[in-house]
């Protein structure tokens, strides 16, 4: 699995999959920017974006994979997870 990862002020955090940075994804009325100043970090592994997810207290995850990663080990309930153009998207919030 390849993914960027990319922390906003130690509380945000920004993950994607890699192969989609840079892309749009549309349905509908809703647009999906996976814009590299937002989404472009550095690749990470499978237990550096976990652990990150964990400890923020907002995240944005777009692509299948890293999604499905994070609502595979528990992180993000797949009731929280939108598809856009036929990519997985999910935001949380903790506060």
């Amino acid at each position: 699995m390849g993914c960027l990862l990319l922390m906003h002020d130690g509380s945000v955090v920004s993950v994607c999959d890699e192969d989609i940075l840079g892309k749009k994804f549309f349905e509908n009325d809703v647009v999906i920017d996976v814009d590299s100043d937002f989404f472009g970090g550095k690749p990470a592994s499978v237990d550096e974006v976990v652990d990150a997810v964990r400890g923020a207290t907002s995240v944005n995850a777009v692509g299948n994979e890293v999604v499905g990663l994070l609502v595979g080990r528990g992180v993000v309930s797949l009731a929280g997870v939108r598809e856009v153009g036929g990519v997985k998207v999910a935001h949380v919030y903790r506060v």
